[in-house]
């Protein structure tokens, strides 16, 4: 189940009425740009089997090069509108991909 803390931020409640799982409740990050540019370069990392625990038989590099495409995107319908800790992160996150996704798709 999840509520609303005091700030508004989304958190996992508990369905049971005390002991050590009532007192677990994780807090949801806001959602900002960076941590959206974030997400979407651990889901391309994933897909390029890149993350712990992907086996190499579900690397996936036309979905990773779909997420590497949805950044590029980004970074094209903001040009301008960025801030430049933005703008870096999400230059930075673009070249580590691309180098990865050569690195991967260099056998195919």
């Amino acid at each position: 189940m999840t509520d609303k803390d005091r700030t508004g931020r989304i958190v996992d409640t508990p369905e049971t009425d005390g002991g050590p799982e009532a007192l677990k409740s994780r807090t949801l990050r806001e959602m900002t740009f960076s941590t959206h540019i974030i997400s979407l370069n651990a889901m391309a990392l994933m897909h390029l089997g890149e993350m712990d625990g992907v086996p190499d038989d579900e690397r996936d590099l036309d979905a990773a090069r779909h997420t590497i495409d949805t950044l590029v995107v980004l970074k094209e319908k903001t040009a301008g509108n960025l801030t430049l800790e933005e703008e870096q992160l999400l230059g930075s996150v673009l070249y580590d991909l691309r180098m990865k996704f050569l690195r991967h798709a260099g056998g195919r």
